[in-house]
């Protein structure tokens, strides 16, 4: 659901922006739903003049029916957890295939890695997105690891291999 960022949000957009500052990002590409967007606004507030670009390759899967569900009416309604990665989802009516979201995000990171080169790219996404790129181009995460509001990986793509160069607001993954 395209949902605003509420106070909770916004603050720990800012509590992220003092970190990403260290970073030194040249451009920042959002997700076009608005509470990526309001987090990529805020955490340019702290840069000096970064362009703000929205990609919609980087929005979090659709869930189709279960769309606002809390996870309780997942189980009930669909008879599994709710989990962003899992091809359980598929089974739910309007639901974004994993397999098209999967395919969707690693060619989105892909591109921009080609279209940015060497500079520094923010990409404001969604725990979904971040999971799925972490899964499929990193490391399998153990189901129940989930990435928090505001967690930034920063990344590193080398002979074709995504790898990890350091963690803000992440579980052990």
């Amino acid at each position: 659901m395209d949902e605003p960022l509420n106070h909770n949000g916004r603050e720990q957009a800012r509590l992220a922006a003092s970190f990403i500052q260290g970073l030194k990002p040249e451009v920042i590409v959002s997700s076009d739903l608005q509470r990526a967007r309001e987090t990529a606004q805020i955490v340019a507030s702290y840069l000096d003049s970064v362009e703000i670009k929205v990609e919609p390759g980087i929005r979090e899967r659709g869930c189709g029916k279960a769309e606002g569900l809390t996870a309780d009416d997942i189980l009930r309604s669909y008879g599994f957890r709710m989990e962003m990665t899992s091809t359980a989802l598929d089974e739910v009516p309007g639901a974004e295939p994993y397999g098209h979201f999967s395919r969707r995000v690693v060619e989105t990171f892909n591109r921009l890695y080609d279209q940015y080169g060497a500079a520094k790219v923010l990409a404001v996404c969604h725990g979904g997105v971040m999971r799925t790129f972490y899964n499929e181009q990193i490391n399998p995460i153990p189901v129940g690891v989930v990435f928090k509001n505001c967690s930034v990986i920063t990344t590193v793509k080398e002979n074709g291999k995504w790898n990890i160069i350091s963690r803000y607001n992440t579980e052990n993954i």
